[in-house]
């Protein structure tokens, strides 16, 4: 009877694992498209890979402007070949690599399924990764074009960590206007692949893209944190990107700068509380876990600005692609 139960308890805790995490791959697609196609005319090769994919993955690629998106197809296609042997690199090793870093992740958030289908596709130069909207449904799209390019090394597994971990922070923290929910969801996920993968570089951290990040915000530290703080509440777009995507705007401060500075508030938000109690705060919740960590930063700097409020409005009027 004693060997009969720990049988069926057995089947149970199988029973009960997360399934293995499915993806639809629509790389070899391109691939295959690229080496029929080559030698015919530019313009007819657009039409003709518009065709095909509109019939294959309705609403893969689109965009509010049909001329630029042709474009975008044309040099991705005249391109191709230059990255060809480490785009297959990429379609032969994603499964393996996906598959382990799902099975790390679990280790720390065992109930963890994708809230979202994830497709693999050559993703025109647009994203490595990231969720979007594909014919009216949010999916996860990982672009095999980019990660040729930018993770086609050890860089793999802690960038998909990354990725994993936005799905994974959806389930509780939502999309929010304000620049410091930005902050918090890249911060927190760049947190999290270091926390997964101990000893990280900032290499496979993405904190190196389009170049370092660190040293030279280092040198800045206080304006970095007055800036960020001055536009806590901001919803204003440029704001955002010149914290997230160029930082044209931020005073000198390097590009994508508020990944890093993310990543120390949620270091900083990490000494009182552990990863996955960070990851369960709501929005309401995480706000003056982020003002704090955020104002305890700019005491230490003896930064020359004023700490964020502890509380302050949350809207929700835009979805964005993570």
């Amino acid at each position: 009877m004693r060997k009969a139960m720990l049988a069926l308890l057995g089947l149970a805790t199988v029973a009960a694992a997360p399934a293995p995490v499915p993806f639809t791959n629509l790389a070899p697609a391109f691939d295959a498209f690229e080496a029929r196609t080559a030698g015919m005319d530019p313009a007819r090769r657009v039409a003709e890979f518009r065709a095909t994919f509109d019939r294959l993955a309705p609403g893969l690629y689109t965009a509010r402007d049909p001329a630029k998106l042709d474009r975008r197809i044309a040099a991705a296609l005249a391109e191709f070949p230059v990255i060809r042997t480490a785009y297959r690199q990429v379609e032969r090793e994603f499964p393996a690599t996906l598959a382990g870093s799902v099975a790390r992740f679990r280790k720390v958030f065992p109930d963890f399924v994708p809230p979202l289908p994830i497709y693999l596709t050559h993703q025109l130069g647009v994203r490595d990764g990231g969720s979007d909207y594909v014919n009216g449904r949010k999916v996860m799209l990982f672009g095999a074009d980019m990660i040729a390019r930018l993770h086609n090394d050890d860089s793999l597994p802690t960038f998909l960590d990354h990725e994993l971990f936005h799905l994974e922070h959806a389930r509780h923290f939502d999309d929010c206007d304000q620049l410091w929910c930005v902050l918090w969801q890249e911060g927190l996920a760049t947190h999290a692949a270091a926390t997964l993968t101990p000893g990280a570089s900032d290499h496979q951290l993405l904190l190196d893209q389009p170049a370092p990040i660190r040293a030279p915000t280092d040198a800045r530290w206080g304006e970095a944190l007055c800036f960020v703080a001055t536009r806590f509440d901001a919803v204003d777009g440029g704001d955002i990107d010149a914290v997230f995507t160029g930082g044209a705007q931020a005073a000198g401060l390097p590009s994508r700068f508020g990944y890093y500075v993310g990543l120390r508030i949620a270091e900083q938000a990490g000494r009182e509380r552990s990863l996955a109690a960070l990851d369960r705060l709501s929005n309401e919740a995480a706000r003056p876990v982020v003002a704090g960590a955020l104002a305890s930063l700019i005491a230490e700097a003896h930064a020359p600005c004023a700490p964020p409020a502890a509380t302050g409005p949350i809207t929700r009027t835009a979805p964005r692609p993570a």
